[in-house]
C-alpha cells in the first residue's frame, strides 16, 4: 500500500456490492455502485492514484490523474475496469493535500423509483478507536452496514463493540476480524440476532465503538438502509465537549410534511452526561434550551417530527414550528460523538442524508462536490451549502467556486453571526449571489475561508435522489 501524503484517503469505497446486501434481512436497496471525487486543496499540481482492494487486500485495478490546484477528478466506478458483483474498499495516495468525497448509488431497490444515493466524507488518516454513533438493524424497515478498512500497513486485528440506545452493552460482544492491508470488512447488522430494543420496539437501535487491538488505523463508514432511501457517514475517531449542527428543518407544508430529522447524540465518556441543547435559527438567535443526561455510551436522538429522548417533545417542536431550517448546538461534561439523519419526503421521491456533527472548527474549508446542472427546464442537480460560524464573531467569509480544471468562476463575500449558519444554495440562490455565472452546467469544487473558526455540510440535491457529506477543514 502507498504510504500517503496528506488527505490521501478515500476510505471504504462499497463498489457493486448487490449480492451482499441482497444477502440478509432488512431492505434490499438493489445493485450498488460508488463514485469517489477527489479535490486537490493544495497551491501546486497534484498526481492523484486509486487502488481498488478486494477482501483479500489484493489491488485489482488502478487509476491515476493529475489534478490541478483547486481542481477536482472523478474516480467512476463506471470506469474502474472493475467487474460486476465486486466489492471492495479504494485509497488515493497523492503526492498534494486533497480532499474528497464518496458517492453511493443504489438502483433496482425497493425504493419507488428503485433509486437512492448516499454520500460521505473520506478521511485523511485512520485512527486506532472509531465511533459510530447510530446504527440499526430492523427487518424488513431499517439496517445499516459498517464497513471498516484497515488504513494502515500489516493486518490490523479488528473489535467491534455494539451499544444500545440506553448505553448497554450487547451480549455477543465483541466482534472480532482480521483485515489485510488496504482491505476493508462489512457487517450487515441484521445478520447479528440482535435483539428488540426500546424504542422502536420492532428492532434494535444502538451504536458501536470500534478498535484495533494490535494498534493499527482503521476508518470506517456506516451505510444506512431504508425501504425508501438510503444515507451514509463516516464514522469519527474522537468526541468533542461542544457540537453543532449546521443545518436540521421542521417542515410541515400545505398539510404534509416535507421535512424532518433526528439528531443522534452519544456520550462517549465513563460518566453520565449532563448536556444542554440550544436550538438556533438561521439569524443565530436562540428559540429553546433544554438540559438532558445521557448515560455512558447511551446515546438519546432529538427528533424533529417524532416524540424522541427530548424531555419536553412538545415545546421543542413548537419552538421550530412548521417552517424551521436552523441549527443546534449541544454542550456536554462528558465527550459527544452525533449525526444527523435528514429525511425528504415532499416530492413524489422519498429522500434520506446523514452527517455528522461538528464539534471543530478551520478558517478554511474545502468542499470537493458541489453541482449546478439543468436541463433545458429541468434541474438534475444542485448544492445547499451550509456554513456555521464557531466563532465568538461575526465571521467575514469569502466563498470561491472553481470548475473540475481548478479554475475560479464565481467568488462573493459574506458575513455570518456568531452561532449562525447561513446557507447558499445554487439553484434558488439563497444567500448566494448571482448564481447564474455558474452556469447550467457547473459541477466543481467550493473553497471557503473565513477569519473565525467555521465548519460546512453540503446537501447534493437530484430530482429523486438526496446526499449530504462534510466539509473538509484544512
Amino acid at each position: 500500500m502507498r504510504r500517503l501524503r496528506g488527505v490521501g484517503l478515500a476510505v471504504v469505497a462499497l463498489l457493486l456490492i448487490a449480492s451482499m446486501a441482497m444477502a440478509a434481512a432488512g431492505p434490499n436497496p438493489g445493485s450498488g455502485s460508488t463514485d469517489i471525487r477527489f479535490m486537490n486543496v493544495s497551491d501546486s499540481s497534484a498526481v492523484v492514484t486509486i487502488d481498488y482492494y478486494n477482501p483479500s487486500g489484493v489491488i485489482e485495478a488502478t487509476k491515476s490523474a493529475n489534478v490541478a490546484p483547486r481542481g477536482a477528478v472523478d474516480f467512476l466506478a463506471s470506469d474502474s475496469g472493475l467487474g460486476d458483483g465486486w466489492n471492495g474498499a479504494g485509497v488515493i495516495s497523492s503526492d498534494q493535500e486533497g480532499a474528497s468525497v464518496a458517492f453511493i448509488y443504489w438502483t433496482g431497490g425497493q425504493s419507488a423509483d428503485g433509486t437512492t444515493a448516499a454520500a460521505y466524507s473520506g478521511v485523511p488518516e485512520g485512527a486506532t478507536t472509531l465511533y459510530c454513533p447510530s446504527l440499526a438493524a430492523r427487518n424488513n424497515r431499517q439496517k445499516s452496514l459498517i464497513a471498516v478498512q484497515n488504513a494502515d500497513t500489516g493486518d490490523a486485528q479488528v473489535e467491534l463493540r455494539l451499544y444500545d440506545r440506553d448505553g448497554h452493552e450487547w451480549s455477543g460482544n465483541p466482534l472480532r476480524a482480521t483485515i489485510p492491508e488496504g482491505a476493508s470488512k462489512v457487517w450487515d447488522l441484521t445478520d447479528l440476532g440482535l435483539p428488540v430494543t426500546q424504542p422502536p420496539g420492532d428492532g434494535w437501535l444502538g451504536s458501536v465503538k470500534i478498535t484495533s487491538p494490535n494498534g493499527k488505523k482503521l476508518a470506517a463508514v456506516v451505510t444506512m438502509l431504508w425501504e425508501d432511501f438510503s444515507s451514509a457517514y463516516n464514522c469519527t475517531d474522537r468526541g468533542y465537549n461542544t457540537i453543532v449542527f449546521p443545518d436540521i428543518k421542521r417542515r410541515y407544508i400545505s398539510g404534509k410534511w416535507a421535512q424532518y430529522g433526528g439528531n443522534v447524540i452519544q456520550n462517549l465518556g465513563n460518566g453520565t452526561a449532563h448536556v444542554t441543547v440550544q436550538l438556533l435559527d438561521r439569524s443565530g438567535n436562540v428559540l429553546y434550551t433544554f438540559n438532558d443526561t445521557i448515560a455512558p455510551f447511551a446515546s438519546h436522538g432529538y427528533n424533529t417530527r417524532w416524540n424522541a429522548n427530548a424531555p419536553d417533545p412538545a415545546a421543542f417542536h413548537n419552538a421550530m414550528g412548521n417552517d424551521f431550517n436552523g441549527a443546534l448546538k449541544v454542550t456536554a461534561d462528558q465527550p459527544l460523538a452525533a449525526v444527523y439523519n435528514g429525511l425528504t419526503v415532499w416530492t413524489g421521491a422519498k429522500k434520506a442524508s446523514t452527517y455528522v456533527a461538528e464539534g471543530e472548527g478551520s478558517t478554511q474549508l474545502f468542499f470537493p462536490a458541489a453541482y449546478r446542472l439543468k436541463s433545458g427546464d429541468t434541474w438534475t442537480r444542485f448544492s445547499a451549502i451550509l456554513v456555521y460560524n464557531m466563532g465568538n464573531s461575526d465571521a467575514h467569509i469569502t466563498m470561491k467556486f472553481y470548475n473540475k480544471s481548478g479554475t475560479l468562476v464565481h467568488s462573493f463575500n459574506d458575513t455570518i453571526p456568531s452561532g449562525t449558519s447561513h446557507g447558499f444554495n445554487t439553484r434558488w440562490g439563497i444567500s448566494l449571489p448571482n448564481p447564474d455565472t455558474l452556469g447550467p452546467n457547473f459541477q466543481g469544487t467550493v473553497e471557503v475561508i473565513s477569519d473565525t473558526p467555521i465548519v460546512g455540510v453540503t446537501n447534493i440535491n437530484y430530482p429523486d435522489q438526496q446526499a449530504t457529506y462534510n466539509a473538509y477543514k484544512k
